[in-house]
């Protein structure tokens, strides 16, 4: 007959959070990487503006530069006639300087010939033969991009620690730098244990299941920051773990362990744990998220959450998240919550807060929060569910009582 070891006294969940984000260090390691890719990583350095962009004052529009007083009186009725030496387009040096009663024909972004003003549009203006008729006065600067409008030499333009979204790489390329200096993303393998699991694509045996955690754990890690390795399913044998969790505590940030946390004669992370390395705590009040584990091993964060896949992405949100956007120095995420009417009455648990995963329906006032929770053991709840409804423990909810939904 199997032993069962319970657990021992359980801790809240706002303690065990508070005790997986103190070991979850922001990493200080740097690395060089590519602007093609460099989007979503966090700056490690301050960017100083080295030269003024633009370079050089540029015209705003398609249209001819001119010197504001040969215009000052210009209208419909009386249009100022000057001579058109050239035109200048982007890219080009204007051979000409532009003096009294003459002009040059631009093209946007184009430099601002020496002598020149501002800018007229062309469709303030009309041809006739090699002279412009200029229908409008226009004052100095008056569609002109000055030097150094968009950033000046010695500014600091982004600071260290920012997210690089697509227009702060594009700030980089501005300034002519094809590489952005990130810290590096923490590194997360993931153990699965369970002799019935199986990868996906492969076929099924009597009684084996596909393993859904690890490739779900994939997208969670890649979105909080980090990057994701795996191991194949191990054995349940305390001699397999404790290898596997060494290997991995070298080689990573944080350890998951999938499985294996509970209580059962099976369930060896604890006893792994002690003897290896540490133990923060082994036990949340809460439900789903009973046998969460977090501990250390060789600098490495170890946490260990259950099996099942709608506990182990749940606990994942709560504890793997927030971790791992704290190792990748990325703001905490802002969380959003909502307002509904429950559809359905909620039973107490006794001893445990319990979150309850539901769908939203409506809008507004109207807003309709409908408890999806198929047990721990069915993905499906997760896959449907838009938000968590945290309830206290020995609380429960009737039907039509508005709740607070955090979004997922």
């Amino acid at each position: 007959m199997g032993r069962f070891r319970p657990f021992g006294a359980l801790i809240s969940l706002a303690r065990a959070q508070e005790l997986v984000l103190a070991a979850a260090q922001p990493l200080e390691a740097s690395e060089s990487v590519e602007l093609a890719i460099a989007a979503d990583r966090v700056l490690a350095a301050a960017v100083v503006a080295d030269h003024d962009v633009p370079g050089f004052d540029r015209s705003a529009m398609d249209g001819y530069a001119v010197r504001a007083v040969d215009v000052a009186g210009a209208s419909p009725a009386e249009p100022a006639r000057l001579t058109l030496l050239e035109a200048v387009h982007a890219g080009h040096q204007p051979r000409s300087e532009v003096g009294a009663g003459s002009c040059i024909q631009i093209a946007t972004g184009a430099p601002l010939p020496e002598g020149a003003e501002a800018v007229v549009k062309v469709e303030d203006t009309a041809r006739d033969g090699d002279a412009v008729l200029v229908r409008v006065a226009v004052e100095r600067g008056k569609h002109v991009v000055p030097q150094g409008e968009d950033m000046c030499a010695g500014d600091e333009v982004l600071s260290s620690g920012m997210v690089l979204t697509p227009a702060r790489v594009g700030v980089l390329a501005a300034l002519g730098l094809a590489q952005a200096q990130v810290y590096r993303r923490p590194r997360v393998m993931v153990l699965p244990t369970g002799t019935e699991l199986v990868p996906p694509g492969r076929p099924l045996q009597a009684g084996q299941v596909y393993d859904s955690n690890a490739p779900a754990l994939a997208p969670l890690v890649r979105q909080a920051g980090g990057v994701s390795e795996r191991t194949p399913a191990l054995g349940d044998e305390l001699g397999v773990l404790e290898k596997a969790l060494c290997a991995a505590a070298v080689s990573s940030d944080i350890v998951v362990v999938t499985g294996g946390s509970s209580v059962g004669e099976r369930d060896l992370l604890a006893p792994a744990m002690k003897r290896l390395g540490s133990i923060e705590f082994h036990g949340v009040a809460v439900k789903p998220g009973k046998p969460v584990l977090c501990g250390r091993l060789d600098g490495a964060l170890v946490l260990g959450l259950p099996g099942n896949p709608t506990s182990c992405l749940l606990t994942a949100w709560l504890f793997l998240r927030p971790a791992l956007r704290q190792m990748a120095r990325r703001p905490p995420d802002l969380r959003r919550w909502q307002t509904a009417k429950l559809t359905t009455s909620v039973r107490a648990v006794q001893g445990r807060d319990q979150l309850m995963l539901v769908q939203l329906e409506g809008t507004g006032d109207a807003l309709r929060a409908t408890p999806c929770y198929r047990g721990s053991g069915a993905i499906m709840s997760m896959a449907l569910a838009d938000g968590v409804v945290a309830l206290p423990a020995g609380s429960g909810a009737s039907a039509g009582e508005r709740v607070e939904v955090e979004l997922l």
